[in-house]
């Protein structure tokens, strides 16, 4: 068996090639789509078991999904790069709480969830530890559907689920149009 010698220009070109090359950071432009991709995914995603579950077992069936299932939803949505969660200025799971920056754009978004018939979203880049890190906020306007678990007028049996579920919850009052919350997508490259 011969012995192959690779020069330094072979080894470059070897190591130049797509599959191995390290891949150029995305653009701000692109982490904002792929943020809006994974926030219509996640959603729908939720928006359709919600809704599927509300029809099988009502409103308390519901509240279920959004203890269970959202979570998973969430977790099948995200990556190690990319994360994606709700949050709100008024919880429901005190695991959802706003950081101090999700809570400033939370309160600016509190006063137009609704821009041109779209959701307000933000997002920033910021380095921590000298990791770059991407965060995207699109707000959750109250719709239709919500107001039977987060409106005014709750139902006692849903009242009573809410109690068992979620015993500090704070997310009830709200009517159509307001600010539910708001869906966060985070992408923090891994350290190569």
């Amino acid at each position: 068996m011969a012995n192959k010698i690779i020069t330094t220009a072979a080894l470059l070109s070897i190591l130049s090639t797509p599959a191995i090359a390290a891949q150029p950071a995305p653009t701000t432009d692109e982490l904002v789509s792929e943020a809006r991709t994974k926030v219509k995914a996640f959603g729908g995603s939720l928006k359709q078991a919600l809704q599927a579950a509300i029809k099988e077992g009502g409103l308390p069936n519901g509240i279920g999904v959004c203890n269970t299932v959202a979570p998973e939803i969430a977790a099948d949505n995200s990556s190690e790069e990319w994360t994606i969660s709700r949050t709100s200025l008024k919880v429901r799971n005190p695991d959802n709480a706003p950081t101090d920056w999700q809570e400033l754009q939370l309160l600016a978004m509190d006063k137009q969830p609704v821009k041109n018939g779209k959701p307000v979203e933000v997002w920033q880049v910021s380095e921590a530890a000298g990791q770059p890190t991407f965060q995207y906020m699109s707000a959750i306007p109250t719709q239709e559907l919500c107001l039977g678990c987060h409106g005014k007028s709750i139902d006692p049996d849903v009242k009573a689920k809410l109690a068992e579920l979620y015993p500090n919850d704070q997310a009830t009052g709200f009517s159509e149009g307001d600010l539910r919350g708001a869906f966060v997508v985070t992408y923090q490259p891994s350290a190569n």
